[in-house]
This record gives C-alpha cells, structure tokens and sequence, in this order.
C-alpha cells in the first residue's frame, strides 16, 4: 500500500483503495497515523520470519529474526515514502461543492468546514478578478484554483514556505560564506534555461513540511554539480530536515534557511546525501545519514550581494541556479502561468525559498525563470516567472549557490 499524504483536509488514497476523505489533523496526529500504518506491516513481517508466534523460537533466532523484519519494514517506508503523491489536479471548479468532489476534503467540523468554506469562495473572487484582468490586458498572469485554494494563511504559511532566520544559523553561515564571482571574459545569453541543459531535477513537492528552504537548497547543488560534472545527481532533501540542527537555524518542518543549510553540508555532515537513499516523507524524523549515502559535496557557498541582479544573471548562465528567497503571497498560491507581477509582494518580508534556474524574455518584459516545490500541478508545470531587473518580490535579496 503506498502511504497517503495530506494538505489541510485532504488525504490521498492509498493505492488499490477506495478514495477515502480524511479530516485536518495536525502534524503529530499525522505522525502517529503514519505510523499505525506501519504497524500492521512490521506484525506481518515479523509474524513471517517466526513461522508464527508460537513456533518456540529461541534468542538467537527472534533477535535475527526480529533484526531482519525490522530492516524489511524499513525498506518498506522507504519504498513508500518515494512514491509521497502528487495534490489533485482541480479543473472547471464553480463552487465550493465542485471543489470538495474533487479534491476529496473533509474537515473536523461544521465550523472547520465553514471556514474553509469561507477561504475557499474569498480565494475563487480572487482567481475570477485576476483572470478578469488578465483578458482585458490588465495583468500579466492567470490564476486558477487548485488543490491549496481553501488553506488559511496560516496553512499556506506554516505548510508550503519555511524560510526562517536565526542568529545561531547566521553565526554558522558567515564562516562558510564567500562572496560571489564568474569566470572573466564569459559570454552572457540574453536568454538562458538550466531545465534545456539538463541540470535541473524534476519539480518535487514538500507537501504539509515546512522545507522549501531544503528543496532549494539541494536544486542549487544539484545544477551545479552537473555543471561540473555532467552528471545530474537527485539530492535528498529529507536528509536536511531530518539532521540539520538549531545551530546550524535548521529545524526540520518549522523551517530553515539555505546558507544555513549550505554551511551545515559543508561544515558538519560533510556531503548530503542521495535521494533514493533517504527518500522524502513529509515530516522530521530522526538523522539516518551516513558517508556511504553521501550524493555531492560542496566546499563553501557564495552569496550575490543584495539586488545585483547583473550578477545573478551572469551566475546562472555561467556556474549554475541560484537558492534565492521571496515574499510568497496567496496570489501566488493560486498563479497559473504567465509573468507573475502582484506588486504587493514587494511590500513585505522574504518568507519562502526558491531556486532560480534561468532567465527570458516575453513582450518586452524580462523574467526570472523559478522552480518551486509545490509539485507539478502547481503553476506552469511546477514553475513560475517573475519580473527580473527590479528585485521583484524581494528576488535579488537572498540569493546563494554552493561552490563546487
């Protein structure tokens, strides 16, 4: 059975099973409901390798016996927990009926259900007006609502960013901070696109875990280790939620930043590891790393001073994609596709990460090309563009790559 993953109310089925909505629970109802999945498989396993509880096995077998189911259920989760799947694809949504038939939400209450209701109707207004404006020529992006379309702000906030600072982590990054540069005398396209080069990864999702700081962070080291070696590596982002340590800022779901993380696989684990090693669950859990699962190394990182978005532009066409932060707003929860340009996300603070893989052009208006990890059926194929040249929603800010 593969395990079923949730955002807010909803709960995908598990394969071969009837689709069976499930109420909001919070993240520790949500870890004990993983694991009485599991339960039942390390019974059957175990029941197995005894030939049945009352076989009379002695010490040295249950111990063996009992080591080798446990080594099975683990490949187990493993097994599962690589196939965490995708949010429902919502499509021709007119109401909030619509939205539940499709989505398969349910909620812990009438009141629960209300609100979301309520979130739910304020964020179709806000689709129907975007796309409005967008026909008549007024916007320059689409809106469409889509399986995060009844999240609170605090949901969104909690389950789908993650950007977090701390002293401890920024007293950890300063030591392994370099400052930016490229090759002199490189050539710099006017348009550039790591994805037509085959140094990105396929758009992944973090689920209800608040980890876009770790997703950006291994998309970094993934291009640029391809750009060193031609090789494209699939690096485990489970890896830094579930061994970066508050002092390094790094707390898992609760959030994290990417220079931190950075300075943690530079200075503490010495590598990160592969993602077929340690796939993705959703949740922290305890550190499994070792070096043998080791997928890349990095020797430092370096950082673009803030705004310098000429140099983000050369680093990318020359060394590779950037982990940069943004404001995130609800607007950009529900964006389709097009050149994302709300301008009330400049009025605030850096609140999600995100990996800048290339830069264009469209109409006369140029565009950062950026790989998000709120899955494919999010935005243009898991992707967005948004403005380039005036540090738009605080783009140019935060931006750092690993030195390889």
């Amino acid at each position: 059975m593969i395990a079923p993953y949730q955002i807010g109310g909803y709960k995908s089925p598990s394969f071969g099973s009837p689709a069976i909505p499930l109420v909001l629970v919070d993240r520790s109802r949500k870890i004990t409901m993983k694991f009485l999945l599991v339960l039942p498989l390390f019974v059957a396993l175990a029941s197995a390798q005894f030939g049945g509880f009352g076989g009379g096995l002695g010490g040295n077998r249950l111990g063996g016996a009992l080591s080798n189911a446990a080594n099975r259920v683990q490949q187990g989760i493993a097994n599962i927990a690589r196939q965490l799947p995708s949010p429902p694809k919502i499509t021709n949504v007119q109401n909030f009926g619509d939205f539940l038939a499709q989505s398969g939400k349910n909620y812990l209450s009438a009141a629960d259900k209300a609100l979301h209701e309520g979130v739910f109707a304020a964020r179709k207004n806000l689709v129907d007006a975007g796309n409005d404006a967008f026909a008549k020529g007024a916007s320059s992006y689409q809106l469409a609502v889509n399986a995060f379309s009844d999240l609170t702000k605090s949901e969104f906030l909690s389950q789908l960013t993650g950007l977090r600072k701390s002293s401890q982590g920024a007293s950890k990054a300063t030591a392994n901070r370099k400052l930016a540069s490229v090759p002199a005398g490189a050539s710099i396209p006017e348009s550039f696109d790591w994805r037509q080069k085959g140094g990105v990864t396929s758009v992944k999702f973090q689920g209800t875990c608040g980890s876009c700081w770790a997703f950006a962070t291994t998309g970094a080291i993934e291009g640029h280790i391809f750009r060193k070696t031609g090789t494209l590596p699939n690096l485990s982002e489970q890896n830094l939620v579930d061994c970066g340590t508050l002092e390094f800022g790094l707390s898992g779901c609760d959030g994290g930043f990417q220079e931190y993380a950075m300075a943690f696989i530079n200075e503490e684990q010495k590598g990160v590891s592969k993602a077929d090693g340690y796939p993705y669950i959703d949740n922290k859990d305890t550190c499994k790393y070792s070096k043998n699962l080791s997928g890349a190394q990095i020797t430092g990182f370096a950082t673009i001073p803030p705004k310098d978005e000429t140099l983000m532009k050369k680093v990318i066409a020359t060394l590779g994609p950037l982990a940069c932060s943004l404001n995130g707003l609800e607007t950009l929860l529900q964006y389709k596709s097009g050149i994302y340009s709300d301008e009330k996300c400049n009025e605030g603070e850096p609140n999600h990460s995100v990996l800048v893989v290339g830069y264009g052009s469209e109409k006369g208006q140029d565009y950062w090309i950026v790989k998000n990890s709120w899955d494919k059926v999010w935005g243009e194929e898991g992707y967005f563009r948004l403005p380039r040249g005036n540090n738009f929603c605080g783009i140019a800010l935060e931006c750092t790559y690993p030195i390889v």
